[in-house]
């Protein structure tokens, strides 16, 4: 990590600052807002607070608030694998007011591994954007003797069952660790938490063998020697550690990312939807916004309603032939 120092303890101090940032926008109204305003727009985050996520959804909303008039505010509602945050949006008036941050878990996986899942995306969700693409990690406790995704095979004859924590049932992380116990074929007990923060501080607590999680919450803790990355859930390598192999590369056949993006409820006008899939094409070409991306481990990009609405429907199927291969099933 000796060339990644710098950055890490960057993205640490940027830590702070989204913190600041989350601790006003909860309580004063923003100044680039225009006077006598009373329109305030809602983004569900069906996520815990902290993590890649939650930071990204409070960037946007702070993005958002200083270009335009209406007030955007964060609202955190996890909680099922992020179906219950989902779920409050879908049930929500179509007028633009309510939105969800829908990242690739709670719009893609949950549909494919959950029959009885209460909300069809395709149906219930209109797609305004996606903003930012990324992927999740393996991680192990730093005196963990597993320094590859195979090691893990070892540790598994010597303990019998690993255990493996991550942001809730049915999530991206949580496909992701029954496609290693797959390939591995190596038993594997599959620890659900509220959110990615609970589920490192366990795994650094010795509480847990390894974790699938967002490399923003994982990087503090490989800055300070606590933790180690053995490979990359996603297509390619994460900015953050561009020197840690992808499954792919460490020879399990896994290539699936993860995405951002803003969704509406359902049946909300044309107009509203493509308005603001707009402002956020013009927000992914500002510096800034791409820079503070980055810093979270995000890869900036632009995806309109159309182009979203292709790219669901196509993981959901993609999830699904995954899903059935892991023999993984969510009730």
């Amino acid at each position: 990590m000796q060339n990644g120092d710098s950055s890490l303890i960057k993205r640490r101090d940027w830590c702070k600052h989204l913190t600041a940032i989350a601790a006003s926008a909860a309580f004063v109204p923003y100044a680039n807002a225009q006077t006598g305003s009373s329109k305030v727009v809602r983004i569900v985050v069906p996520t815990a607070p902290g993590g890649s996520v939650d930071s990204a959804a409070r960037l946007l909303s702070d993005a958002l608030n200083k270009a335009h008039s209406e007030r955007f505010i964060v609202e955190n509602r996890a909680g099922a694998g992020g179906a219950i945050g989902i779920q409050s949006v879908v049930k929500s008036p179509p007028d633009g007011q309510t939105l969800v941050l829908g990242i690739a878990a709670t719009i893609s996986v949950q549909p494919a591994v959950n029959p009885a899942l209460s909300y069809n995306p395709l149906k219930d969700l209109a797609p305004i954007a996606i903003f930012a693409q990324g992927g999740l990690v393996v991680a192990v406790a730093a005196n963990s003797s597993c320094k590859t995704v195979k090691d893990l095979k070892e540790l598994a004859r010597q303990k019998r069952e690993l255990t493996y924590g991550t942001g809730g049932q049915g999530t991206f992380g949580h496909l992701t660790g029954e496609i290693l116990k797959a390939d591995l074929g190596i038993p594997m007990r599959h620890i659900p938490y509220r959110g990615s923060s609970p589920a490192v501080t366990d795994l650094i607590g010795g509480l847990l063998d390894f974790s699938v999680v967002d490399a923003f919450s994982i990087a503090p803790h490989v800055q300070s020697g606590k933790a180690r990355i053995l490979a990359i859930a996603g297509p390619g390598r994460h900015p953050m550690f561009p020197q840690v192999p992808t499954l792919a590369e460490s020879g399990v056949p896994f290539q699936q990312g993860t995405w951002l993006g803003l969704f509406a409820p359902g049946e909300t006008n044309s107009e509203i939807v493509h308005g603001l899939s707009k402002r956020i094409e013009t927000l992914t070409t500002n510096a800034e916004f791409r820079k503070h991306l980055d810093t979270l481990g995000f890869t900036p990009m632009y995806a309109g309603p159309e182009e979203v609405r292709k790219l669901v429907t196509s993981e959901i199927e993609a999830w699904k032939r995954i899903a059935k291969n892991a023999d993984v099933k969510v009730e």
